[in-house]
C-alpha cells in the first residue's frame, strides 16, 4: 500500500464517504443548508430592490420657453408647477415617492426644443408638463409620442392639437373657443369694425385665433378694418405698423402677440388714441408687473383668461398666499395653469404609478378640481373651464364677467 493510499485508509476518509447512511445524511444536509442560503440571498435581494424602488423619486419633466420675448410666461409656469411639486413632497408624494422636477428651456426654438425633448427622455421622466407655447409644442411632441410620455401643457392653446387621441393633454382651452370669445366680446361691448396686428413668428397661436375670430366676427355683422402681420424675430417697428392699421376709422384693435410686444405695440396705440379699446391675446400681459411696466398705455386693454384674479375661492386664496411667500410676487394666470397642470398628473399618477398607463388613467378623468373648480376634460383630453373677461382700468383689473 502506497503512501497516499495508507493515509487514506488511516484517515478513515474513504470508509465514510463509501455510500453509508452517516456519508448521506451529511450530503443531503450540506444541500439543505446551501439552498437555505441561496433563498435567504434571494429575499435579502428582493428586499434590498424593494426597498431602493419605494425611495427613487418620481422623474417629472417641465418643458417651456424660459427666456426671451415669452419668457415672462414659462416661467410663471414654472413656479407655480414648483410650487406643486413642493407642496406634494411635503405631503409625502406619490404612494411614499418623491417627485424630482427636471426643467428644461426650450428657448422657443422648434430645434431646442426636439433636443431638450429627447433630453428628458434619456433622463427617465414618467410624465412632462409642458410646452408654454403653441408653436413648441407643434415642434417637440413628436418626441414624446414616439417614446409613449404624457404631456400636459399649461398654455399651449393651438387648435391644431384638439380632438386627438394621443399622448397631448392641456389645460388651457383651444384657440378656437379664446378668438369665439374675443369676437363674443367684441359683439356685447359694440366693437364693430376691428383691425388685427398678429405675430407671425408663433403661427400655431396667432394665425389661428386671427383666422377663427375673423370668421366669426364677419359672420356677425363686423367688419375687419386691416390686418398687419409682423416677424418678432426681425426687429419690427411697431410705429411704422400701427399707422398702418387705420387707428382713426375702428372701433377696436385686437392683438395677437408676445406680452412684451403687445406691450410696446399698445404704447403706439395710444400715441395716436388713447381710448380706443385693444383686445389682447397675451394673456401673460395680464400680470402686475408688466401691467406697471406698460403705465397708461395699458388703460383700456381687454384680456379674455382663464383665470380670475379676483377669485374667493378657498384653493385659488391658500396658492395665492403661498405663490407670494415663495417667489415674493403674485401668481400670474400661467401660474395657475402650470399648478392646474400638475395637479392633472399628480392625480394620475395617484391612481395609475405605471408611467405605461398614465395616459389611460388620465383619459378615464373627466374632471378633477382645478384651483378656481372643477375641470372638464373631453375624451380626448381637452379641457373646459371657464373664462374671464378684464378690463384694465385705472391700473386695476375690472371684471366684465365670464
Amino acid at each position: 500500500m502506497g503512501i497516499t493510499e495508507r493515509a487514506v485508509h488511516k484517515s478513515g476518509f474513504h470508509k465514510r464517504s463509501s455510500g453509508g447512511p452517516r456519508g448521506v445524511n451529511r450530503g443531503r444536509f450540506g444541500r439543505r443548508c446551501l439552498c437555505w442560503q441561496v433563498i435567504f440571498l434571494l429575499v435579502a435581494a428582493l428586499a434590498l430592490f424593494v426597498g431602493c424602488s419605494r425611495q427613487e423619486p418620481v422623474k417629472v419633466g417641465f418643458v417651456g420657453t424660459l427666456t426671451g420675448k415669452n419668457g415672462d410666461l414659462g416661467v410663471a409656469g414654472r413656479d407655480g408647477v414648483t410650487l406643486a411639486v413642493e407642496a406634494l413632497n411635503a405631503q409625502g408624494g406619490i404612494n411614499g415617492r418623491k417627485v424630482q422636477l427636471i426643467v428644461k428651456d426650450d428657448a422657443q426654438d422648434p430645434a431646442v426644443a426636439v433636443r431638450v425633448n429627447a433630453e428628458l427622455v434619456r433622463e427617465g421622466v414618467a410624465a412632462v408638463i409642458g410646452h408654454t407655447v403653441s408653436s413648441m409644442t407643434k415642434a417637440g411632441l413628436a418626441v414624446f409620442e414616439k417614446s409613449g410620455i404624457v404631456v400636459v401643457s399649461p398654455t399651449s392653446s393651438t387648435t391644431d392639437l384638439a380632438g386627438r387621441d394621443d399622448v397631448f393633454f392641456r389645460v388651457m382651452e383651444p384657440n378656437s373657443f379664446f378668438a369665439r370669445h374675443h369676437a363674443e366680446t367684441a359683439r356685447r361691448l359694440g366693437i364693430r369694425r376691428v383691425s388685427v396686428i398678429y405675430d407671425i413668428n408663433n403661427p400655431a397661436y396667432t394665425v389661428d385665433m386671427s383666422r377663427i375670430f375673423r370668421d366669426d366676427h364677419l359672420r356677425s355683422g363686423g367688419t375687419i378694418v386691416r390686418e398687419v402681420s409682423f416677424d418678432s424675430t426681425k426687429a419690427p417697428v411697431f410705429s411704422r405698423l400701427v399707422k398702418s392699421l387705420h387707428i382713426p376709422a375702428v372701433d377696436g384693435v385686437l392683438i395677437l402677440a408676445s406680452s412684451v410686444d403687445t406691450m410696446q405695440i399698445a404704447q403706439q396705440i395710444r400715441k395716436l388714441s388713447p381710448t380706443v379699446p385693444i383686445l389682447s391675446g397675451a394673456c401673460g400681459l395680464a400680470q402686475r408687473d408688466l401691467l406697471q411696466m406698460a403705465g397708461k398705455s395699458s388703460e383700456g386693454i381687454i384680456f379674455t383668461l382663464p383665470v380670475n384674479s379676483q377669485s374667493t375661492a378657498p384653493a385659488y386664496v391658500a396658492f395665492r398666499e403661498a405663490y407670494r411667500n415663495r417667489f415674493g410676487t403674485d401668481p400670474t394666470f400661467s401660474s395657475v395653469m402650470g399648478y392646474d397642470a400638475a395637479q392633472l398628473i399628480f392625480a394620475a399618477m395617484k391612481k395609475e404609478p405605471d408611467p405605461r398607463r398614465l395616459r389611460d388613467a388620465i383619459k378615464s378623468m373627466s374632471r378633477f378640481e382645478g384651483l378656481q373648480g372643477p375641470i372638464e376634460l373631453d375624451p380626448f383630453g381637452d379641457p373646459h373651464r371657464s373664462l374671464c373677461v378684464v378690463r384694465i382700468r385705472d391700473g386695476r383689473d375690472e371684471v366684465l364677467g365670464e
